[in-house]
């Protein structure tokens, strides 16, 4: 879905600002005069977590993941009756699990640049070191990121639909690309079902869809 996918970028382009900050800091560090050993030091010692949100701004991208959490609320057919402290509870997930993210991304930065300054790198050579080990968790982040942000929208759909029905009838809704797994082929091309015929298939298929960053959810009908 659209905004699913403007959240991935958003974040990637989180992650890119903070490079460029963090180098800018460092920067300012040999600028006032510190050694190489003594800015290894200050960087091998921040809390970097903290550091990479707070003061590199990279809440930008978390606020950005969260934004599409309340972007999918409003896109959702609306049936049901869920409860505030259901959806509170959902969206205090989807925070700590991008918290988890960011930590593993700031984690790769702090690890790149503690060993590219050991190794002499610095200006555009240093951001680039920390950029190619991004890079290299990048795919295994915006899986996770669209996979939490897909799994959130089935979650709501989950929660709205527990007073519904054994009977009722859900279609499968997404795209039919040359990105669409067979599994969900299966399920686009076939007609409604219910809630176990949808688990006959695939015993997670209601809440997890496809798997792994899958674009699909279920929709009730004649709801």
């Amino acid at each position: 879905m659209p905004t699913i996918n403007q959240a991935v970028n958003s974040y990637e382009s989180s992650v890119d600002d903070a490079i460029n900050g963090f180098q800018q800091d460092v920067e300012e560090l040999e600028e006032e005069g510190l050694s190489t050993v003594e800015i290894l030091g200050i960087v091998a010692a921040v809390d970097f977590a903290t550091y990479f949100v707070e003061e590199l701004r990279f809440s930008t991208g978390i606020n950005a993941f969260m934004a599409t959490t309340e972007d999918i609320l409003v896109d959702l057919p609306l049936f049901g009756n869920p409860s505030e402290v259901q959806l509170v509870a959902l969206q205090n997930l989807q925070r700590q699990g991008i918290e988890g993210v960011t930590r593993q991304v700031s984690n790769a930065m702090q690890n790149a640049m503690v060993s590219g300054l050991s190794s002499g790198l610095r200006g555009d050579q240093l951001k680039d070191s920390m950029r190619s080990a991004v890079r290299t968790n990048m795919p295994r982040v915006e899986n996770m990121v669209g996979t939490m942000l897909g799994d959130y929208r089935r979650a709501v759909i989950g929660a709205m639909a527990v007073d519904l029905p054994e009977n009722t009838q859900y279609e499968y809704i997404g795209p039919d690309d040359e990105k669409t797994r067979p599994i969900c082929r299966t399920y686009l091309s076939s007609d409604p079902l219910t809630l176990s015929e949808i688990r006959r298939v695939k015993s997670d298929g209601f809440e997890h869809a496809g798997g792994v960053n899958c674009r699909h959810y279920w929709s009730p009908i004649d709801v």
